[in-house]
């Protein structure tokens, strides 16, 4: 069996796919079908009454008008909504509909040669939704894929993930990236900063949306080159940059002329619309650049420390165990430890920040559990975030077996973990 590996963009209204073949050193995009010009394939779904038979993507265009049936539009948009859909005698909620477009996507690629064997996916969000992220989360089970197979990013780390794994030369100094999309333009700079033997990369986002908006590219395209032009030249003054990135479906060839000239003094400029996905990609196969390289990369919306708890050792000295590790999404920062209690009924958390190395210690104390002799209270420590500064410590009374049983008791405590 050949292994395979896949990172994927999911969009409001569409997904690019790209894989990663054992035998490749490059990730490849997936074309529309019978256009090689756009990796953008429609999030839709088509159900043919007569054949009983799902269609996904560019095959809907192929069978909606031959056959009678159910077309399915919208479904990111819809993942809200209560409403369910009939689709011959089942009954689909928009969620259920989500995983099984995604499903569909992955099993006609995988199906296409019997030696694929899917062994990493990477899904790169254009924007986290709790509800898309439940459906992920099944999507994982579904393929039997193991925590260390599957991942969710944000459009920053799939980005960041590209830029670290392209030629070392285009990075020297900060890389830029403009896109440009239905929403209107957003600036992307990754900046490295080194401190004594440490790297850190540092990557943020500026919403230029009141600057360059979507609807000018369909008004006078020489006064959206100018503005262009004026917002390039106030961005590329702020630090050396090597290289310039162009994504998202308003930048083409059409209009970038003076714009162009700015951007290409003294930098490599490069236009693409599969940054995203192929930078999941490259995660799906490689794994994260930061954790690989011994590297830290803070962007808006990651958490930039470890939180665990201080366990001590037969000798009296405490080690830190890490529950969540740092410089991830705060979606993706979850995780739970074990702990066996002495004669106490204190926790120590430990907060250790990646890129300072401060240290924030907190003790939880815990009340009301039963006497038991030491080492025979057990409990699980678990970490829960709501959003980029909100959540929670949860610790349960675990029980040690059939001599101390659990009392069923679950100890919570929420903090605001990021300013």
């Amino acid at each position: 069996m050949k292994e395979i590996y896949l990172g994927l963009d999911l969009c409001k209204k569409n997904i690019q796919i790209s894989f990663f073949r054992e035998d490749k050193n490059e990730p490849e995009s997936i074309y529309q079908l019978n256009n090689t010009e756009t990796y953008q394939l429609p999030n839709v779904m088509f159900y043919s009454l007569e054949e009983e038979k799902w269609y996904v993507g560019n095959h809907v265009s192929q069978v909606r008008f031959q056959t009678e049936g159910v077309m399915i539009e919208d479904i990111v948009g819809h993942i809200d909504s209560d409403v369910s859909v009939f689709v011959g005698s089942d009954i689909y909620t928009y969620d259920e509909l989500l995983l099984k477009l995604l499903k569909l996507y992955i099993e006609e690629f995988i199906s296409r040669s019997e030696d694929y064997q899917l062994c990493g996916l990477t899904i790169a969000l254009e924007q986290y939704h709790p509800k898309v992220y439940d459906v992920l989360q099944k999507l994982k089970k579904e393929l039997s894929l193991s925590d260390e197979q599957f991942y969710v990013m944000s459009h920053e780390n799939a980005f960041f993930q590209y830029v670290m794994n392209q030629d070392e030369t285009l990075r020297n100094n900060s890389v830029a990236m403009f896109e440009y999309g239905f929403d209107g333009l957003e600036y992307y700079r990754i900046d490295k900063v080194q401190r004594g033997g440490n790297r850190f990369f540092y990557l943020s986002r500026q919403d230029l949306k009141e600057d360059i908006q979507y609807a000018m590219l369909f008004e006078d395209i020489e006064e959206l080159d100018k503005k262009f032009a004026e917002v390039a030249k106030v961005k590329m003054r702020e630090t050396y940059i090597s290289t310039v990135y162009l994504t998202g479906p308003g930048f083409n060839d059409d209009w970038i002329v003076e714009s162009k000239k700015i951007l290409c003094d003294g930098k490599r400029v490069f236009m693409g619309q599969n940054i995203y996905t192929k930078g999941a990609c490259y995660h799906a196969k490689l794994g994260a650049y930061e954790a690989v390289s011994g590297s830290v990369l803070a962007t808006q919306g990651s958490i930039p420390f470890d939180i665990g708890v201080n366990i001590g050792d037969v000798d009296g000295r405490n080690h830190f165990h890490p529950i969540a590790i740092g410089g991830r999404e705060w979606y993706n920062m979850n995780g739970k430890v074990t702990v066996f209690l002495d004669d106490t009924n204190r926790i120590e958390m430990v907060y250790r920040d990646k890129i300072t190395k401060e240290v924030e210690k907190e003790i939880i104390e815990i009340h009301g559990l039963p006497k038991r002799p030491p080492k025979t209270t057990k409990l699980s420590v678990e970490v829960e975030l709501f959003d980029e500064r909100m959540g929670a410590i949860v610790i349960r009374d675990v029980g040690f077996g059939k001599i101390y049983p659990t009392t069923n008791k679950i100890y919570r405590k929420e903090r605001k973990f990021y300013e």
